[in-house]
C-alpha cells in the first residue's frame, strides 16, 4: 500500500506527484500513482508482492537507460519483473542499446526507415513525435504496457514526449469507457481501449466536433481464474456462460467439489473487458444477480476470488498468470470433448497456444486517437506507431499480450 509518503525515510526527487495521495494497493515494483519503489512503500520490509499495477508514467526514470552502464541496469530491471506487471519474467526480451537513428521528427523531404511491412523498426525511428506532456489512460488491460521501463524506453527515444498516466476523477472506475469519455472531454491526449468504439461514443464526440479513430495494436486473451482450493478439469464456454448467468450454482455440476459458485466481475458499464465478456462469453445475456456487487478493478477481483472458496472471475491473461499464489487459472474449450487450452504456463502467458487462434476468448486492443490535425492527433498516432513498430511488437509479446503483426 502506498500513500505517497516514503516509509524508509529517503527522498525520491523523481516521485510524481510529490507528496501524499490517496492510498493505493500496488502489485508491482513501483507505485502506480507516484512511482515510489516498493522499498519506499514498505519501509524495506519483505511483504508479499501485491497482484496488479496500473503503472504511472514517471519519465525522469529514463536516465537509467541513456548510456553505458545505465543501459545494462535498465535491461536488468526490465528482465527481472513478473509478467503482466511492471516487469517481465520468463519471457524477457533483450533491450537494444540506444539507437543512433535520428528520432524526432524525420527531416523534411525524407522518410523514416521502415521494415518490409511499412511499419517502423524502433521507437526512435517513428517520426512526427511532438514534444509535450501526453496524458493517457483507459483500459486496465493496458497495465503491462504502462510500466516505468516501457515508458522509459519511449522517452529515451523521444525525450520531449512525456507520458503521464491519468486516473479518472474520484468516484469513476478505470476502464475503456471512462478513458474514452475523458478523451472526448479533453482530459486525455489519447485513450487505451480493449474494445472498439461504440456508436454513442462516436456521436458524443461528433457533438463536440471531434472525430475519433481506433488503431489496433495487439491481441489479448481473457483468462478465467478461480479460488486455488478448487479443483476442476477445465470449463467449456457454455459452462462459463451458465456460471455467470446463474444456471450453474455449485462446482459439483462441472466436476468440482460440493461448493457454491460465487461469480465475480467488474461493472460492465465501466470496462471494456466485462463488456467483451458479456458479448463473447455470455452471448449478450446479462450477469446473474449473484455477480453483484461489482468489483472496482482487477486487483479487487483477484483478492475477492482468492478469499472466496467458490470464487471465479476473469481478466486479461497478462494480469493474472503470475498470481498463482493467490488464484488459479482454468483451461477452457469451445465445446465439450475438445482439449482444454490453458491461458497460462507457469507464471507466463501461454503465447505458444494463444497465438494459434484456437483459444475461445481473444480480442484486439486499441489506441483511440482524436483526429484534430493538432498535437493530440500527432501524439496518439506516434504512440500507436511505436507500439506497432518491431520494437513495440516485441515488447507486446514480452509482457504477455500477443503481437498483432
Amino acid at each position: 500500500m502506498c500513500d505517497g509518503v516514503p516509509k524508509n525515510g529517503q527522498q525520491y526527487p523523481n516521485q510524481n506527484p510529490q507528496g501524499k495521495h490517496e492510498p493505493y494497493e500496488n502489485y508491482g515494483s513501483d507505485c502506480v500513482i507516484c512511482g515510489l519503489p516498493r522499498a519506499a512503500m514498505e519501509g524495506g520490509s519483505n511483504l508479499k508482492l501485491p497482484i496488479r499495477a496500473i503503472a504511472s508514467a514517471i519519465t525522469a526514470v529514463v536516465a537509467l537507460g541513456v548510456v553505458g552502464g545505465g543501459y545494462f541496469l535498465f535491461k536488468s530491471k526490465f528482465q527481472s519483473c513478473p509478467v503482466g506487471q511492471q516487469k517481465v519474467a520468463d519471457v524477457c526480451v533483450a533491450i537494444n542499446p540506444t539507437s543512433t537513428t535520428p528520432n524526432n521528427p524525420a527531416p523534411p523531404g525524407t522518410t523514416a526507415p521502415t521494415n518490409s511491412s511499412g511499419t517502423f523498426r524502433t521507437f526512435a525511428e517513428v517520426p512526427n513525435v511532438p514534444s509535450l506532456q501526453v496524458k493517457y489512460g483507459g483500459s486496465t488491460s493496458f497495465a503491462p504496457l504502462r510500466s516505468l521501463q516501457i515508458v522509459g524506453r519511449i522517452t529515451q527515444a523521444h525525450p520531449g514526449y512525456s507520458l503521464v498516466y491519468t486516473e479518472p476523477t474520484a468516484g469513476t472506475k478505470p476502464g475503456s469507457g471512462s478513458g474514452i469519455r475523458m478523451l472526448i472531454d479533453g482530459m486525455l491526449t489519447f485513450a487505451q481501449s480493449s474494445r472498439p468504439l461504440k456508436q454513442d461514443e462516436k456521436s458524443a464526440a461528433q457533438a463536440k466536433n471531434i472525430i475519433l479513430e481506433e488503431k489496433a495494436i495487439a491481441f489479448d486473451a481473457i483468462a478465467i481464474y478461480i479460488n486455488p482450493q478448487l479443483s476442476i478439469p477445465g470449463l467449456t464456454t457454455s459452462q462459463i456462460k451458465d456460471i455467470f448467468t446463474g444456471k450453474i450454482t455449485n462446482w459439483n455440476q462441472v466436476g468440482g467439489p460440493n461448493v457454491p459458485v460465487t461469480p465475480i466481475s467488474r461493472d460492465p458499464q465501466d470496462g471494456g473487458t466485462p463488456e467483451f465478456f458479456i458479448e463473447k462469453a455470455l452471448a449478450n445475456e446479462p450477469f446473474a444477480p449473484s455477480v453483484q456487487p461489482y468489483m472496482r478493478d482487477v486487483t479487487s477481483s483477484i483478492q475477492k476470488v482468492g478469499k472466496t472458496p467458490g470464487g471465479i472471475s476473469y481478466a486479461t491473461a497478462s494480469e493474472v498468470c503470475n498470481q498463482n499464489r493467490i488464484v488459479s487459472t482454468v483451461g477452457i474449450s469451445s465445446v465439450a470433448g475438445q482439449p482444454f487450452i490453458a491461458p497460462c504456463t507457469g507464471v507466463s502467458v501461454n503465447q505458444a497456444e494463444l497465438s494459434k487462434g484456437a483459444y475461445p476468448l481473444t480480442r484486439q486492443l486499441y489506441i483511440v486517437i482524436k483526429k484534430d490535425s493538432g498535437q493530440d492527433e500527432q501524439a496518439g498516432t506516434a504512440y500507436a506507431n511505436m507500439l506497432l513498430s518491431d520494437e513495440g511488437q516485441q515488447i507486446i509479446n514480452s509482457v504477455g499480450l500477443i503481437a498483432i503483426r
